[in-house]
């Protein structure tokens, strides 16, 4: 298993080290940092859709991300918004039909705002 997830490691890797070189802690705050709104939202909802492979490979980058200045709440977001796979969506509307798709996939986006919203009244409580 180590062997197959090293190309997946190294990948996240340099993409975090691309990571530290080009965005700076004001360009993390402008864009998903506690004054980026709804754009903020909308980011991490369609980069939680379009971002593939296991999410353990995700875990690291989106704690970098948390350190720079990341909502808790958009974290959450993009992690609940990960349920929806593009590549898969043939199949969902095969077994299930359009209709089914058409109404499942506006609930996961509304529950993904849901959950980033209970996150950040959670912490806004904690802290």
């Amino acid at each position: 298993i180590f062997i197959q997830i090293i190309p997946v490691l190294l990948l996240v890797i340099l993409f975090m080290a691309l990571l530290d070189y080009f965005l700076h802690p004001k360009t993390v705050s402008k864009y998903v940092g506690k004054g980026s709104g709804i754009k903020g939202w909308s980011l991490a909802i369609s980069t939680g859709i379009l971002s593939h492979g296991p999410i353990y490979v995700w875990y690291p980058l989106l704690k970098d991300l948390r350190d720079r200045g990341m909502r808790s709440g958009l974290i959450a977001a993009f992690l609940y918004s990960r349920a929806i796979k593009i590549p898969l969506l043939p199949l969902l509307v095969y077994y299930f039909g359009a209709l089914f798709v058409v109404v499942l996939l506006p609930y996961i986006v509304i529950a993904s705002l849901i959950e980033g919203e209970i996150i950040e009244i959670i912490e806004r409580r904690k802290g």
